[in-house]
């Protein structure tokens, strides 16, 4: 499996949120139901054209975050990741970058379109989002490891659930989420 990989220890959230998104989002797409779709969700993280959204536990501080720009799907996680879902967006501009919330990009994390304009899959793991949210600190407690990679759109797909905020929202019984079409 071919990939790049970029990790920072301070990357920020607020309201407990980081994106990747897309040149045409703000101009082209409005989607005010993101977090509610998480809630009713997979617990973790939702997209639609030109932007995922993912909620982690550390309400306002810093996280670990890797991400992966793959070729093809990586292997499937280790167990030490606690909550792991995929979820399908499609980039119409040809670019996904990592926004934190406010508008703030990280440029050196690169564009996660690697294949331009079309879908994607993204597999976003996260482990100590219960330590993150009862952490006030500088140092992060909460690590997040975000693969993107080109793929047909399918409906989410839950790995494990296994935080309290998943535990306390995700119900295995509900339909996954759709892709949404641009």
């Amino acid at each position: 499996m071919r990939y790049t990989t970029w990790t920072s220890d301070r990357m920020f959230v607020s309201y407990r949120q980081y994106y990747l998104q897309g040149d045409d989002f703000l101009s082209e797409y409005d989607d005010t139901d993101t977090v509610g779709r998480i809630f009713a969700g997979n617990s973790l993280a939702a997209g639609g054209p030109e932007h995922l959204t993912v909620l982690a536990g550390t309400h306002t501080g810093w996280i670990r975050l890797t991400t992966q720009q793959c070729a093809d799907e990586p292997p499937l996680p280790r167990q030490e990741w606690e909550t792991v879902v995929d979820v399908s967006i499609c980039s119409t501009s040809g670019f996904l970058r990592l926004f934190r919330w406010g508008g703030d990009v990280e440029e050196d994390a690169g564009n996660f379109a690697t294949a331009g304009a079309g879908w994607y899959r993204v597999r976003v793991q996260a482990r100590g989002r219960d330590e993150g949210d009862a952490h006030e600190g500088d140092a992060p407690v909460e690590e997040h490891l975000l693969s993107v990679w080109p793929a047909p759109p399918q409906p989410d797909t839950v790995h494990r659930a296994n935080d309290t905020f998943a535990r306390t929202h995700y119900d295995p019984t509900r339909p996954p989420g759709q892709p949404i079409q641009p």
